[in-house]
């Protein structure tokens, strides 16, 4: 797995899917998903306060990576993309 400082110098080449399992538990989908149970996070977040406002791809990712600070630039994109798509 590359870690974090790799990430930043040289680029994220891990699959999103992976990091978003390591976090937050579940398998790896073999479609181009999140695992479920990094869905279930974020529709939560988006369905709280501060994530009723949000309509940009953007906004999510920042929501996102502000209440997990652990979640890499990467997966916090492909995971709200597909957040957003769900709605």
């Amino acid at each position: 797995m590359q870690g974090r400082a790799s990430a930043l110098v040289f680029g994220d080449r891990e699959d999103p899917r992976k990091r978003l399992a390591e976090l937050f538990g579940g398998d790896v989908p073999e479609a181009a998903q999140p695992p479920q149970p990094a869905m279930d996070w974020a529709a939560d977040l988006l369905r709280g306060t501060a994530g009723r406002q949000i309509t940009t791809q953007l906004e999510a990712i920042r929501l996102f990576r502000a209440a997990e600070p652990r979640l890499g630039l990467k997966p916090a994109t492909f995971l709200a993309k597909n957040a957003l798509a769900a709605r």
